[in-house]
């Protein structure tokens, strides 16, 4: 089955945008402005909807897309997942509401990447593919961070605490605090968290057989050779963009 944005597979945090599955039966979902149902949506949307207010095209993306937010307790190795085919977050029940938080951020910054239409297709070779889709990753995972070292220096450390706990993002969210420490800014901050993203061969390894296995999947269920279209000029400059617009440092993997 094709998995959508994979978020936070089970202590490896794995956040693929892919092709999106049927609705699971286990799944509550409510459409946005997520009122008149789950009382866990709506308290997740009113959070996350404050907490991206000061950071201009999250919180644009947000309301714009207006995206179905969904929990379902019979996520197993996911924690989350974006479906962009039909707009939809899925959230596992029960999580810590910091940790969810961080989560949604994680999934909004997905939401942003893929209507701002520069992800990649199976149209594009599979080498590609995987490298921009690492670079998807490797943006969200970084801005996801900036954004909660923001709320913990406004005095709101959980979704921060929630990351640095968390296994596969933990190394990341250090790099970032090491950078400001430093005298970085936080410019500088998230691109040496992008970068460290890839010193993980493990994490690499978890993203890219996801990945990969997405590609092949879907040219299997389409019938459809392998693409040959190669990634644009800029991508990385359209990519990795601070929420309110400043560029930042960004190298795709080779």
């Amino acid at each position: 089955m094709m998995r959508p944005f994979l978020s936070l597979i089970g202590g490896l945090g794995v956040a693929l945008l892919l092709c999106s599955p049927a609705a699971r039966a286990n799944a509550v979902c409510q459409p946005a402005p997520y009122t008149g149902g789950s009382e866990e949506i709506l308290a997740l949307a009113e959070r996350l909807t404050e907490a991206l207010a000061p950071y201009p095209s999250l919180a644009e993306s947000w309301a714009k897309e207006a995206p179905t937010l969904c929990i379902d307790d019979s996520l197993v190795e996911e924690q989350a997942y974006y479906a962009p085919k039909t707009n939809r977050i899925v959230v596992r029940t029960g999580l810590d509401p910091d940790l969810a938080l961080a989560i949604l951020i994680h999934e909004v910054r997905h939401l942003e990447q893929f209507s701002s239409g520069i992800c990649p297709t199976t149209a594009h070779t599979l080498t590609d593919y995987m490298r921009s889709r690492l670079a998807l990753e490797a943006d969200a995972s970084a801005i996801g961070i900036y954004v909660a070292w923001r709320m913990r220096e406004s005095g709101n450390p959980g979704p921060w605490n929630q990351l640095l706990a968390w296994p596969t993002h933990g190394d990341l969210v250090t790099h970032f605090a090491e950078e400001i420490a430093a005298g970085g800014d936080d410019v500088a901050a998230t691109s040496a968290t992008f970068a460290q993203w890839f010193e993980s061969l493990k994490r690499r390894e978890i993203y890219a057989y996801a990945i990969c296995g997405n590609y092949l999947d879907a040219l299997d269920r389409e019938k459809m050779p392998p693409g040959k279209q190669t990634l644009p000029a800029g991508f990385a400059e359209r990519l990795c963009r601070m929420p309110d617009g400043r560029p930042y440092d960004c190298v795709l993997p080779p």
